[in-house]
């Protein structure tokens, strides 16, 4: 599976009364509800749910979310996105901002100025071909 996407489940296993639950039982709970199109991971405090699709990865936050809330467990939940040209795990807007199309620029500013620029040519262009 290309997995592309994590959800994140951070300091996972705390009951609201604060006593510790272990991050393997929470994978356990996720895994037996988990679809097919995602895979679940525990490491120390950290469950980790992968998925190869934004909507795959949706679903299971939405999923850890009521299953958290079932068991009156809190963490801090994160999704991210893969970025292989930095290779980092990175929240969807910046991933989305590092594959922008070639030419195109990461500020607006330049795409404008440049446009602005093209113009200008444009008319300087057919002044130097204008009779005076």
């Amino acid at each position: 599976m290309d997995e592309e996407w994590r959800v994140s489940l951070i300091a996972c296993g705390q009951l609201a009364s604060g006593k510790p639950v272990f991050a393997d039982s929470v994978r356990d709970l996720l895994r037996s509800r988990a679809g097919e199109d995602v895979s679940v991971t525990a490491r120390k405090k950290r469950v980790f749910l992968y998925a190869a699709t934004a909507d795959a990865a949706a679903t299971a936050e939405g999923m850890a979310r009521e299953v958290l809330a079932q068991q009156g467990l809190v963490a801090e939940i994160r999704l991210d996105r893969w970025d292989p040209s930095r290779r980092a795990w990175l929240p969807p807007s910046a991933a989305a901002a590092a594959e922008l199309p070639s030419g195109q620029e990461h500020d607006p500013g330049h795409r404008r100025l440049r446009a602005a620029g093209t113009v200008v040519m444009g008319i300087l262009g057919g002044l130097d071909g204008a009779s005076l």
